[in-house]
């Protein structure tokens, strides 16, 4: 079976089968995927004591103490990213898929995370690090059930909770992991 380039944004589910820690059940916001490769981040691994925490004083009063900080994936990036949904007036953002735009920039906080985080989506996602895959790579771990695709969900894609993202995206798919069989070792 070959697996085909997708178009972006959608969303990456970790099969039970995958065992690697950096991506054992996780769900990536997929940004690009072309032949060159493809990139997305997890939205689902909060570092404990959020953002505000772990930013330097002046830029933590910009945003609400309760915003969360994101690992976005197992590659480092030189700071924090801002993942939004839509383009922000004023802000400069790299656009990366309809509806995906990405900033570097922290004037982009106080404009998505000054409120406390409600039931809806949130405007963003503050991360650190991505998923990056090179050429042919998340092809060649799609034909070999690593991952399932779910179409992008803006609930999903920008979640407020994160406990129990990944089951709730695996029941959109008809899926229980219980009722996956998994190799001896798994994916990695």
């Amino acid at each position: 079976m070959t697996v085909e380039v997708l178009a972006p944004p959608y969303l990456l589910l970790a099969a039970p089968v995958l065992l690697d820690p950096n991506f054992q059940k996780t769900v990536v916001l997929m940004g690009h995927h072309s032949e060159e490769g493809a990139v997305g981040w997890v939205v689902n691994r909060i570092v404990t004591g959020g953002a505000a925490k772990l930013l330097p004083d002046e830029v933590a009063a910009t945003i609400h103490p309760e915003t969360p900080l994101r690992v976005g994936g197992p590659v480092p990036t030189p700071g924090l990213i801002v993942v939004h949904a839509e383009a922000v007036e004023g802000v400069e953002s790299l656009p990366m898929a309809p509806g995906i735009f990405v900033s570097a920039t922290t004037d982009v906080l106080p404009l998505l995370f000054a409120a406390a985080p409600g039931p809806e989506p949130t405007p963003g996602l503050l991360v650190f690090g991505y998923a990056g895959w090179g050429p042919g790579q998340l092809e060649k771990e799609m034909e070999e059930g690593a991952w399932l695709v779910l179409p992008y969900d803006p609930s999903l894609a920008f979640p407020v909770h994160v406990a129990d993202l990944w089951e709730r995206s695996l029941a959109r798919l008809g899926v229980s992991p219980g009722n996956v069989a998994t190799p001896p070792g798994g994916v990695n």
